[in-house]
């Protein structure tokens, strides 16, 4: 092991360790205001969970340096390793060694004629969420974006006239599984999630008719071979391009739950709390609605309409920066580096936030403010390059941040056009950081626009 040229980056020791626990407990009972603190401790800061040795990258240079380094900083720790109970080896999760074939695999599902065609399914979803409201009626915010993100996800998957079924089953097994996945994230002790409790037996039930859901359609896909517009007509044509093998079912499995977790849970994240931070500043929302009501005249957006939209676009740019859906990531080292100019050794976890990283008050003016003009070019470019890592960076960053901020962006629009949705009064809410960071329960009046 050599070591780099030395930097002046710090290497700090994390405050509130106790014995056995080591930082446990901040870090997952008031992750939100303990992980941006560490900024203050130094630029890479260590710390235990349990009994292991932790290393969290607070500050902007040291998390690049994670992320340009993907065969030394492998995808692993506690978060992916939990994640993998769901995603398998998708190119989410699996090793950097794995990850190149795996991405040429699916990307083709991501080009832009597919965009366009997931943009009109998010168009038509939307068209009939919104629909089915009444006006003075209450919602949750986040129980209706999760429930339109996960019908556009499901149509995205299966396209097939048999498909009907398949939507609905992941409509309703998909929360409980997200659910589950979380639990055992907060609390690895594998005994406990093996009793028999309700909890424990709900998520096992729903996890297993995921699974049969894709394994239906798997079968039904490979016996009626028509060409149809959606990911798993995709996958099963991919063909590696040095053997000519096309993928097995268990790689396809792992790629559709990838795409569902962050086809469901982003987009809808950053929907709800769009909504919320409009609910907070109305001047934004004038602003917002100005624009929507000149681009669309009432109508719901089209993915033409894109370029016509640059103020909404900011103003999902910027709720996924105060609100980044994955607020929390690790990494492991794969064997003894060195990192910000510090020894590392093998196998430790590497940690970095990105909820901490987009307050950083030395990237971002007044970072707690809502403000989307921070991302006007004239005020952009003066931040640096990949600022906010909302989708990752680097060969992992996430391959649908186009379809993501895309179908944000739409659904914003559309729903806006038709309907403010106005804050009940006296309810406040608190971000929650489960395995994505949620409002919480956020119920909302919808008032029509004429």
């Amino acid at each position: 092991m050599v070591a780099p040229e030395r930097r002046s980056y710090r290497l700090g020791r994390a405050p509130g360790g106790v014995p056995l626990l080591g930082h446990a407990l901040p870090l997952f009972r008031t992750p939100l205001d303990y992980l941006p603190g560490l900024r203050h401790e130094g630029d890479l800061v260590r710390l235990r969970i349990g009994t292991s040795t932790a290393y969290m990258a607070c500050t902007h240079d040291v998390v690049q340096e994670v992320l340009h380094n993907p065969r030394t900083f492998d995808k692993g720790g506690e978060f992916i390793d939990t994640m993998k109970l769901l995603l398998g080896d998708g190119v989410g999760t699996c090793p950097a060694a794995k990850h190149r074939r795996q991405r040429r695999f699916i990307q083709p599902a991501f080009q832009r004629d597919r965009l366009d065609h997931y943009c009109r399914l998010m168009h038509d979803e939307v068209t009939a969420l919104a629909g089915s409201w009444q006006p003075g009626g209450v919602i949750d915010a986040g129980t209706e974006m999760s429930r339109l993100t996960t019908r556009v996800t499901a149509r995205m998957m299966f396209s097939a006239d048999i498909a009907s079924d398949a939507v609905a089953a992941v409509q309703r097994n998909f929360p409980v599984v997200w659910k589950g996945v979380y639990r055992r994230m907060v609390i690895p002790l594998p005994l406990l999630h093996a009793l028999p409790t309700p909890a424990n037996i709900r998520f096992t039930r729903a996890l297993r008719r995921l699974d049969d859901v894709i394994d239906r359609m798997l079968t039904a896909y490979r016996r009626d071979t028509a060409d149809r517009d959606d990911l798993l007509t995709v996958l099963l044509a991919a063909r590696d391009e040095h053997t000519g093998r096309g993928m097995t079912d268990t790689e396809i499995h792992d790629e559709l739950m990838t795409v569902l977790a962050a086809g469901v849970e982003t987009p809808a994240s950053g929907l709800t709390w769009a909504f919320h931070l409009l609910g907070e500043n109305p001047d934004v929302e004038r602003k917002l609605l100005a624009e929507v009501d000149s681009v669309l005249g009432g109508r719901p957006a089209r993915a033409t309409d894109l370029p016509a939209l640059p103020y909404t676009q900011r103003v999902v740019a910027e709720a996924l920066r105060l609100y980044p859906p994955v607020w929390f990531i690790t990494r492991r080292a794969v064997t003894d580096t060195w990192l910000a100019g510090h020894p590392v050794p093998a196998g430790s976890s590497i940690v970095f936030s990105p909820y901490a990283l987009h307050r950083d008050p030395t990237v971002f003016r007044e970072p707690e403010r809502f403000d989307p003009d921070r991302w006007l070019p004239e005020n952009a470019c003066e931040l640096p390059r990949n600022a906010t890592i909302t989708f990752g960076g680097g060969s992992r960053k996430c391959l649908g941040d186009v379809l993501a901020n895309q179908e944000v962006t739409l659904a914003l629009a559309s729903i806006t056009a038709a309907w403010r949705l106005r804050p009940l009064p006296g309810h406040r809410i608190r971000p929650v950081a489960k395995a994505e960071l949620t409002t919480g329960p956020l119920p909302m009046t919808t008032e029509a626009r004429a």
